[in-house]
């Protein structure tokens, strides 16, 4: 299995080396031996309707995350969150990795990439998932990424270069400019470079479909960008809009939600700003929690989708039941 911690946290792209974007902490991702084979991957989809437009959550796979790489928590509250959600606190968190399809008209966007080849073998099945949908890629007319991190960029590209042929790729400005900048990259230890070279890769093979943006951003079709900065200098999530009906695609502002909700300061060793991670974080769940707009997120239990209730000056998950698909 994919396991990350502070003294493993190895990608594999392309049969190369990737790591995450650490600077100055020395983390890097890497495969711990299987202790069973990987089970074969079930393309798994959901569907949520949304005024008239349709949101599709698809699973591109997960990874399991330990303990060590959770940030500003405490051992007994860490453990105690974990028990409150029926989970061992001896054991990694299972973290799914989602992307989302919006379906409107003719236009299809994808809300990031999952993990290609760049997050290991329990990732990167997006294809799969799409295929199942009767989605080809040469389909997508675009896309959005909340963030540059592998897991949501490294589906952008394979062998061939380009996964999405047709599709334009929107990146906010400062998102871009931090993992491309030359000397940023040269700045970092030797290895983390290569997760730079991972997103010029991507930059470059999308070449002048890259079209950036900044803070909020219309980009039509009811979709604004929100800006969420913290857990990477660009870091954006999605208001979707149709009619009186709104969802917040969040990305990664709550990852893990038997610990983020409970406590909103407590962050990821990969958070490139802990600390306004942490204020973004509490300040968006306030605000969907004052105005009772669904909200939904590529690591939360799949599909993902679901409402923040206060609880005290913290926060509660509630899930959103699943629901047959209208036509």
């Amino acid at each position: 299995m994919t396991v990350l911690s502070r003294r493993h946290l190895m990608l594999t792209a392309a049969g190369a080396a990737v790591a995450m974007p650490f600077l100055g902490r020395g983390l890097v991702f890497a495969q711990e031996p299987a202790a069973a084979a990987i089970p074969a991957f079930l393309p798994t989809v959901h569907t949520r309707i949304l005024g008239n437009t349709t949101v599709t959550t698809i699973a591109d796979g997960h990874f399991d995350f330990a303990k060590d790489l959770v940030v500003n928590l405490d051992d007994a509250a860490y453990g105690a969150a974990l028990r409150a959600a029926y989970l061992d606190p001896e054991q990694p968190i299972r973290v799914p990795v989602s992307v989302h399809l919006i379906r409107q008209g003719d236009q299809l966007t994808l809300v990031d990439a999952g993990g290609g080849s760049a997050f290991g073998p329990t990732t990167g099945h997006l294809a799969a998932s799409l295929a199942a949908l009767g989605v080809t890629p040469d389909q997508i007319t675009r896309i959005v990424m909340t963030h540059l991190h592998p897991d949501h960029a490294g589906g952008l590209v394979g062998d061939a270069g380009a996964v999405f042929a047709n599709a334009a790729l929107h990146v906010n400005e400062d998102e871009l400019a931090f993992w491309t900048d030359e000397a940023t990259a040269s700045a970092a230890p030797a290895d983390v470079q290569p997760f730079f070279a991972l997103a010029r890769g991507v930059r470059d093979a999308y070449g002048d479909r890259v079209q950036t943006f900044a803070g909020e951003a219309d980009l039509g079709g009811g979709i604004t960008t929100m800006a969420l900065p913290g857990h990477t200098p660009g870091h954006s999530g999605l208001r979707l809009s149709d009619g009186d009906a709104q969802m917040i695609i969040l990305g990664d502002a709550a990852a893990l939600a038997a610990l983020q909700f409970r406590h909103p300061d407590a962050g990821v060793a990969f958070d490139t700003d802990a600390g306004q991670a942490a204020t973004t974080r509490r300040n968006l769940l306030q605000m969907v929690t004052a105005d009772r707009i669904a909200v939904a997120g590529t690591h939360l239990p799949f599909p993902g989708i679901g409402h923040v209730e206060a609880r005290g000056d913290a926060f509660a998950w509630v899930p959103e039941d699943w629901f047959a698909t209208r036509a």
